[in-house]
């Protein structure tokens, strides 16, 4: 599980909630948000216009022959926007009704609120007086390819009243897990933007990051490379094996001027 893609949705999850035609609206990975039926119309769950945040493939290249699972690499951010309409189904066999939600065909009105709410949801993660996009673009080294899609019945292929937004973007690796995090870093600000929403997944986030954990620098370098115990030892950032044992475990070194 990667911390760096659970930031980036709540960055952006965040940074839209409230500033887009959608309201708060907005939702994290909402598997049946778009869905597709038994007979391939589009169906929904929900009542009223809505954005869907997902973050999708990603792939990290380069890594120098070095170890580093931390890197998130290039990342696929999807931000899918789409409107909900009451329809009526009927049982072939029963010829009961029932009221089921869907994705309307598009029209005029339904696309110019769409192609409004893909507008505000960039304006929004542009925002530089929202910090929760002030986190997403600290997240997001690069932005290397933006694609903006429309869905369509897959039967029929009639164009329906929902967009897609693709981007893909270079994200931070991970934090290395029980390292510590600095006052001044992105991860010490999201957790604090969390703090101060009190958002749910603040408790899970930080035990994903290991800030409880207290270990030696030399572990914290094995973690942060994927050395390999004698890997270690050639490169001096462990002492001798007869040695180890000795090894001196200092935490913090004070300096006194005198």
């Amino acid at each position: 599980m990667s911390v760096g893609r659970i930031a980036l949705r709540i960055a952006t999850i965040g940074a839209l909630n409230g500033a887009t035609s959608v309201g708060s609206n907005v939702l994290d990975s909402e598997i049946g948000s778009i869905d597709v039926a038994a007979d391939e119309s589009l169906r929904t769950n929900q009542e009223k216009p809505f954005i869907s945040v997902y973050t999708d493939g990603s792939k990290a290249e380069d890594l120098s022959g070095a170890r580093r699972l931390w890197q998130n690499g290039l990342t696929e951010l999807l931000i899918e926007t789409g409107i909900a309409a009451s329809m009526t189904e009927t049982d072939q066999e029963t010829g009961e009704s029932t009221i089921i939600g869907g994705i309307p065909a598009t029209d005029s009105a339904f696309e110019l609120f769409l192609d409004v709410v893909d507008r505000e949801a960039v304006a929004a993660l542009m925002d530089p007086d929202n910090p929760w996009a002030e986190i997403w673009r600290t997240l997001v080294r690069d932005i290397v390819k933006v694609e903006r899609r429309r869905t369509a019945d897959a039967e029929t292929g009639t164009r329906m009243a929902a967009h897609q937004q693709s981007i893909t973007c270079d994200l931070l690796p991970d934090p290395v897990f029980g390292e510590p995090v600095a006052p001044t870093s992105v991860w010490q600000k999201l957790l604090n933007q969390m703090e101060a929403v009190e958002h749910p997944y603040l408790e899970a986030l930080q035990e994903l990051m290991g800030l409880a954990v207290t270990q030696r620098n030399s572990i914290e370098q094995r973690r942060r490379f994927g050395f390999t115990l004698d890997e270690a030892r050639a490169l001096c950032d462990l002492p001798p094996l007869a040695a180890e044992a000795t090894e001196p475990d200092i935490s913090r070194i004070d300096f006194e001027k005198i």
